[in-house]
């Protein structure tokens, strides 16, 4: 299951989302112009099961 978050730094919302179990590993998958989320909507299902992934 994904989670939508967002977290304040420094004034600024940061929104980011969470997979996986935070006891396992975390993978940190890092997008941006000219990519997009969409790019890892079916790769986060497919490795939450074995890595916390955040995106």
């Amino acid at each position: 299951m994904t989670t939508y978050r967002t977290v304040s730094i420094d004034g600024l919302d940061i929104f980011y989302r969470e997979a996986g179990s935070r006891d396992r590993s975390t993978i940190l998958l890092l997008y941006g112009f000219p990519t997009s989320f969409h790019m890892f909507r079916n790769l986060i299902p497919a490795l939450a099961d074995q890595f916390h992934l955040i995106a």
